[in-house]
């Protein structure tokens, strides 16, 4: 929980730089309208048919290879599944740097391709808000399904969060910088579901969850983003200044 915290209010730094003064609002309006932004995204994760399809996929199969599990595992420590240096970089990608990654490239295409301070905001509003939900979703799953590493370390094994975090952001990608971006990230994310097999953190059951949670919940805040994008119904501004 104290990363997703750290993340909020990098989150917060960041838009403290990024909008000395033109937020259309205030602050206590932008931080009272979370809760309902952060309603609108789940239900639609949720409820959306192409993400229920998605997400009882990744569960059927996460129920088929369970038993298979491992036996998989046993293979992965023999033979491994990566060349280690690319399982670190799976690691480390899935762990921290996508999700401070994201919100910086947000930040440096939207002033790339002059975006208004309002379209910045609402990718921002985006990309933080799915991340923020994915992580606690994916904590209190670990908690209450209560499964034990294949190490041994803890009982905190499914699923795995560095899998739902960088689907998450690999479906918030997708969404913000088309297919192409997505498809890049989409890999990258499947790279960190393998390092966390191969590095004996996660079974393969634990990850094709993880990745179905992250790909419903960064779509299922794309349609509350869209419709931000296109309404004034949400208000979730923030106003700073530096002056």
């Amino acid at each position: 929980m104290s990363k997703i915290i750290y993340r909020f209010f990098l989150f917060l730094l960041i838009s403290n730089i990024v909008y000395p003064q033109d937020r259309y609002e205030s602050f206590q309006n932008w931080f009272n309208a979370l809760p309902e932004y952060g309603y609108d995204g789940m239900k639609n994760a949720f409820t959306d048919k192409t993400n229920l399809a998605v997400i009882g996929s990744a569960g059927l199969s996460s129920l088929l290879v369970h038993q298979f599990d491992e036996e998989l595992q046993d293979y992965a420590q023999t033979n491994g599944l990566l060349p280690e240096r690319l399982a670190q970089f799976g690691d480390l990608y899935g762990g921290t740097w996508s999700a401070l990654i994201l919100p910086v490239s947000v930040i440096i295409t939207s002033k790339s391709s002059n975006d208004t301070n309002k379209e910045m905001l609402q990718k921002l509003d985006y990309s933080v808000s799915a991340l923020v939900a994915n992580g606690i979703t994916t904590i209190l799953l670990k908690e209450i399904i209560g499964r034990k590493r294949p190490n041994g370390e803890d009982y905190r094994s499914m699923p795995s969060g560095h899998s739902s975090n960088s689907f998450t952001v690999a479906a918030v990608v997708n969404e913000i910088y088309g297919k192409e971006a997505g498809a890049v990230a989409y890999l990258l994310a499947g790279i960190t579901g393998i390092s966390r097999i191969h590095h004996n953190k996660h079974y393969l059951s634990d990850v094709l969850i993880g990745a179905g949670f992250g790909i419903i919940i960064g779509r299922g805040f794309a349609k509350t983003y869209n419709r931000y994008k296109k309404t004034s119904e949400f208000n979730l501004s923030v106003s700073f200044s530096l002056n």
